[in-house]
């Protein structure tokens, strides 16, 4: 992720908001295509106790046939994606990156055995090398003048070396057989998953989509950044959450007591560590986007700061969907999904009344939604209600606003150019929220000092 985040800083400073915007206008149709080549099936065989050789083979050979079938019809589609967005080069753009789609399918099955395994350090190696090895040779490409192609190479390369190292770091190889019966009872559970992260990818991206077609790709591309940016620290959240719970919760499913307390464990570690650096962010957005990605950058900074927003719920978000699907429960997700989707939509629609800010709002107000929602469905299954699950993050998230209010009134003062503004603000954001929670005897810092030396401990 540090890496990602770095080259992205570059790359920012070489390339222009066009630029970025292409590849935003198209995310939407290489994502969902994405969702319906997994069709669920690597969270199928995480969640199934034992799966059988014919149950990997039939997934993987499955994910190769619509990868395949997905990257023909947006081969054939390229040229009118182009023309709904009124940008011709587009057309050559998808073409060249939906080969992304057949590279990921190869690699599906690795990836969900190391994640059924915990083998999280060789994952998290592999991610390394692909984000180094693919940043390396956009850069200069980028610096070379060859734009938005610098970009489409990044993603391309940065999925075929995930895949390449996923084969040899998982030594599984497909069979050569392709078993209906297994099919059957990977897409019982899968299906309600696909449909429902089906649905989910085209919500988290449509916005896109209508900023794309009623604004211009500048536009986009300010919304693209911020977006990013934005989704560092949450997507880093949620990756922990679905890496690691998902299997933990998986085990413990049995054991109701157990999976709650686990699941209020995470949430109160987690929300410790989100609720402060989310609305440090806010604070500081503006000598932060200025400093990393320079001036031409400013559009953007209104937009992080209120995508930023959604970011403070997304612990409780994140961490009561992955204990449903833990436990199987995947049409249940999938019924509440339709409920939690049309809302948000409807919410970003109206929204649009506002500009590309009101679809923004939109967007908030629809996450927090789905974050309620996920926490009442997920009560069912662990006993951990809604109101309790609120009372926990209380504490923490009152903190972490009073730190970020005593920052804010900081930096009215400060006449500083960015670094050292942004230097100062999140020192005396630190002081604070540290300061503060020992005050009030905060049992979170305890909790981390003990898994810092239990990980010290380990090495």
């Amino acid at each position: 992720m540090t890496i990602t985040f770095v080259s992205n800083i570059v790359l920012a400073r070489l390339l222009n908001p066009d630029d970025f915007g292409c590849i935003g206008l198209l995310a939407i149709f290489i994502v969902v295509a994405n969702v319906f080549i997994n069709g669920g099936f690597a969270a199928a065989l995480i969640q199934k106790p034992a799966p059988t050789s014919a149950d990997y083979s039939t997934a993987f050979f499955w994910n190769i046939i619509v990868s395949l079938l997905f990257y023909a019809g947006l081969y054939l589609a390229a040229p009118a994606i182009a023309g709904f967005y009124h940008i011709p080069l587009l057309a050559s753009i998808l073409k060249i990156q939906g080969l992304i789609l057949i590279i990921n399918a190869l690699s599906v099955i690795q990836l969900s055995i190391l994640r059924k395994k915990l083998q999280f350090k060789s994952l998290s190696v592999i991610q390394i090398i692909a984000a180094l090895i693919s940043a390396g040779i956009a850069i200069p490409l980028a610096f070379n003048g060859l734009g938005v192609w610098s970009l489409v190479v990044q993603q391309l390369l940065n999925s075929a070396i995930t895949t390449i190292t996923l084969w040899f770091v998982c030594k599984w190889q497909p069979l050569w057989l392709f078993s209906w019966q297994s099919f059957k009872q990977l897409f019982g559970y899968g299906a309600f998953l696909l449909l429902s992260d089906l649905l989910n990818s085209v919500c988290d991206n449509i916005q896109g989509l209508i900023i794309g077609r009623r604004f211009t790709a500048g536009d986009m591309g300010y919304y693209a950044q911020a977006k990013k940016l934005a989704e560092i620290p949450t997507e880093s959240i949620s990756q922990v959450v679905s890496l690691v719970s998902f299997p933990v919760f998986a085990k413990l499913q049995d054991d109701q007591s157990k999976l709650r307390a686990a699941v209020q464990k995470s949430l109160t570690l987690m929300n410790f560590i989100n609720f402060p650096l989310m609305l440090l962010l806010i604070v500081v957005a503006e000598p932060l986007l200025t400093l990393l990605y320079s001036a031409k950058w400013t559009e953007s900074i209104p937009y992080f700061q209120i995508l930023c927003l959604s970011g403070i719920v997304n612990c409780m978000q994140s961490v009561n969907y992955q204990v449903v699907c833990a436990v199987g429960k995947s049409k249940t997700i999938f019924r509440w999904n339709i409920i939690k989707r049309t809302v948000g939509i409807g919410l970003i629609l109206i929204g649009m009344y506002w500009g590309i800010t009101g679809i923004l709002w939109g967007m908030v107000a629809g996450f927090y939604f789905t974050a309620i929602v996920n926490a009442i469905v997920a009560t069912k299954t662990t006993g951990y209600t809604l109101p309790r699950q609120v009372l926990d993050a209380a504490p923490a998230l009152l903190i972490a606003l009073m730190a970020a209010i005593g920052t804010a009134v900081v930096g009215r003062f400060l006449f500083l150019h960015n670094f050292p503004t942004l230097l100062i603000q999140s020192a005396v954001y630190l002081i604070l929220y540290i300061g503060l929670s020992k005050l009030l005897h905060r049992p979170e810092i305890d909790e981390y000092i003990l898994i810092i030396k239990s990980y010290k401990r380990h090495d």
